[in-house]
């Protein structure tokens, strides 16, 4: 039995009218690549979409976040502004108050300034003998002492530098003697005489006199303190030293 063949014309060969028809294994993979080609496209487009609005978005809000950054220096200006701020202040003060005439200070004052008070002569001298009082009586030092203010009375009396003395006292920490003279001359004569004394200079410790101390009218009085020696030590050597007072002897006799 023949089989029909259609010859298409001008090809001289026999081949069936439609290759490509759907019994071809060719077609399925076709079609499946070109879906997959499309569904690449798809979404190429829709993330081109996404990314375009996201662009539009970001563009929409940049003014209002650069808005924002411009004002954040003035929400909280650091120290640097703070600090402009009040100098521009004060300029502005400066500018709204008169401004304040110098004040004349005068003249000089011709007076020094008073320099703090120290304790006067009499405030001193009782300071002294309170002292010397509180350490309480010792008669060890009684008996030399009473020789020593002998000697400068009657030394005294002989220079024409007499005093009145008052009674001695006499204590562990030292004896203490009160001189009243007719003037403030007469008290520096009378030191000058008892300084120059063998009785003066023999006591075996310190000795000191007090300020001048106003008294009655032109009257002066000093007191003298003879300090304690040592107990293991002898209040006077056995010979005293020689006086030292024929300068003031000539003196004397000058006048």
């Amino acid at each position: 039995m023949s089989q029909l063949v259609k010859h298409e014309p001008g090809t001289g060969t026999g081949l069936p009218s439609n290759p490509r028809d759907s019994s071809s294994p060719g077609l399925p993979a076709e079609r499946s690549k070109g879906r997959l080609i499309r569904r690449l496209l798809a979404g190429c487009a829709v993330i081109g979409a996404l990314f375009f609005a996201y662009e539009l978005g970001a563009r929409a809000t940049l003014p209002e976040r650069e808005r924002q950054h411009e004002d954040a220096p003035n929400a909280a200006p650091g120290a640097e502004d703070l600090a402009q701020h009040a100098r521009a202040d004060e300029r502005a003060a400066g500018a709204a108050s008169p401004p304040v005439p110098p004040v004349d200070p005068g003249p000089p004052s011709s007076e020094p300034a008073e320099s703090p008070r120290g304790p006067s002569p009499r405030e001193h001298r009782d300071r002294v003998l309170r002292e010397l009082r509180a350490s309480g009586p010792d008669h060890r030092l009684f008996a030399p002492a009473s020789a020593v203010v002998d000697a400068w009375t009657s030394k005294l009396a002989k220079l024409g530098a007499a005093g009145t003395f008052e009674p001695l006292e006499c204590y562990a920490k030292g004896c203490s003697v009160t001189v009243v003279h007719a003037s403030a001359v007469k008290a520096e004569e009378a030191t000058e005489v008892i300084t120059r004394t063998g009785e003066f200079h023999g006591w075996q410790a310190g000795k000191m006199r007090s300020g001048l101390i106003e008294h009655d009218g032109d009257r002066v009085e000093v007191t003298w303190i003879l300090d304690a020696p040592p107990p293991d030590s002898p209040v006077l050597p056995e010979a005293l030293p020689r006086d030292n007072l024929d300068e003031l002897v000539e003196r004397g006799s000058g006048r």
